[in-house]
């Protein structure tokens, strides 16, 4: 498993926890977990929320890029019209330092991530429950 499947394997549990925690109170609430990538993305994982098919987003985006041997994640919780409610923590961690110091920075990434995830589930909560 390469290092970027590793982490978006980590990532799908930790997104699809947290859209299981929001419909258990909200379970009309219309939910997409999914992921892409492309030349200037390794990744670019996604939990999106909307209240009806075709209504307004709110969104839980990781992004991850290769700049030059560092690898550079970020990620934010944003509205549709792309108004940052929440930006979350970033990291920069390169990739010449030995894969067990890698691991070690994307697993502290990833309680960071998990965290922040935790500090705004009743702001995202309240959010989602206004979505048209």
């Amino acid at each position: 498993m390469t290092l970027v499947e590793g982490l978006w394997h980590h990532l799908e549990k930790v997104l699809a926890t947290f859209a299981s925690r929001l419909t258990r109170d909200n379970p009309t609430l219309i939910v997409e977990l999914g992921r892409s990538s492309n030349e200037a993305f390794l990744l670019r994982g996604y939990l999106a929320l909307r209240g009806q098919p075709g209504g307004d987003e709110l969104a839980v985006n990781v992004d991850v890029q290769d700049n030059g041997g560092q690898l550079t994640l970020e990620c934010d919780i944003c509205a549709e019209d792309g108004r940052i409610v929440a930006a979350g923590p970033s990291a920069a961690i390169s990739l010449s330092v030995g894969q067990p110091t890698v691991e070690s920075g994307l697993a502290s990434w990833m309680t960071q991530f998990e965290r922040f995830l935790e500090q705004n589930e009743s702001s995202v909560a309240r959010g989602a429950a206004e979505l048209s």
